[in-house]
């Protein structure tokens, strides 16, 4: 009964948003607008931005895919943000970080972002035969770009998806985490074009390589939502989380296949806060149980083990 209930609750409120009302446009002020792409708005701190054209063509075939799989024709604008005015932008720093708002809005790096340039920093202490497989994936110079933005822009486009349809107070954030971690293995996946997919793949495990035998401060999921604000801050810790979310989205995906993707965004819509309140964790883990089989409750709880 109740989840017939939820059902009702989403449907009528799911029905009276404009596409367009969501979108904070005041996020754009002083940016250019940037003709690039006829699916969604594209602005910049540059009048010209350099190398964002696989950005935006991954961008368009992901929205293709999710609209797709999730019935949607969702609208959104990009942003693309310089170092040197991430912050006046971006909710988060590092520059570079890819972040997106509730309201309709994905932010991204520039090239040679900051937080491209302190992966290459980091992975400069790697043995020559793991530099020369990173180097095989992003070239010569090591252009962690191709992760930090062409690739986790699916990442950020896929929890727009969810951030359409609930409101800003996430029931649980390690939920959403994983939801957007499949989002953007499932695209990427879908692209003829498996480049993305291999920098996806290259980028996380090397970092799950060289996080063998690291011991975050920070390392349950119950943590993760307590101690949110402080573990985003902390940049180790934060990929510490979410190399275990990438890992699981990929075998959860291995093992349901897309049709999870739409299962999963339901889900999140159903038990979102506005709609039924704050969940403590025995309910939530009953709401998870109504709603998924043993071999995904499996997965699901086994994240950080």
């Amino acid at each position: 009964m109740r989840t017939i209930l939820l059902s009702i609750i989403i449907l009528v409120s799911s029905c009276s948003k404009s596409s367009y009302e969501w979108i904070d446009y005041s996020k754009t002020d002083g940016l250019f607008k940037i003709d690039a792409s006829k699916k969604f708005e594209v602005f910049s701190t540059s009048p010209t931005p350099a190398s964002i054209e696989k950005t935006i063509k991954n961008l368009e075939q992901a929205k293709a895919f999710y609209d797709e799989i999730f019935n949607e024709n969702l609208v959104f604008v990009v942003l693309f943000i310089d170092n040197q005015n991430w912050n006046k932008y971006a909710f988060s720093p590092p520059p570079g970080m890819p972040q997106a708002y509730y309201e309709g809005v994905v932010v991204l790096g520039l090239n040679n972002s900051v937080m491209a340039l302190q992966g290459r920093e980091m992975f400069n202490h790697m043995p020559e035969e793991e530099m020369e497989a990173l180097k095989e994936s992003f070239g010569p110079e090591l252009n962690l770009d191709l992760f930090f933005r062409d690739a986790l822009s699916l990442h950020e486009l896929g929890h727009l998806y969810q951030f359409y349809k609930t409101g800003k107070g996430s029931q649980r954030r390690w939920l959403s985490e994983l939801f957007g971690n499949m989002c953007q293995i499932a695209a990427a996946d879908s692209f003829e074009d498996k480049s993305t997919l291999n920098h996806m793949e290259t980028y996380q495990n090397m970092v799950s390589k060289m996080s063998k035998g690291y011991k975050p401060p920070f390392n349950t999921l119950k943590q993760f939502e307590s101690n949110y604000l402080e573990i985003i801050q902390t940049g180790s810790n934060y990929g510490w989380y979410q190399i275990q979310f990438y890992q699981t989205a990929k075998k959860l995906l291995s093992l349901k296949g897309k049709s999870i993707l739409p299962k999963l965004r339901e889900f999140l819509i159903e038990s979102d806060v506005d709609n039924v309140g704050s969940l403590n964790d025995n309910e939530f883990d009953l709401l998870l149980e109504e709603n998924f089989d043993e071999e995904t409750l499996t997965l699901l709880h086994s994240i950080v083990k």
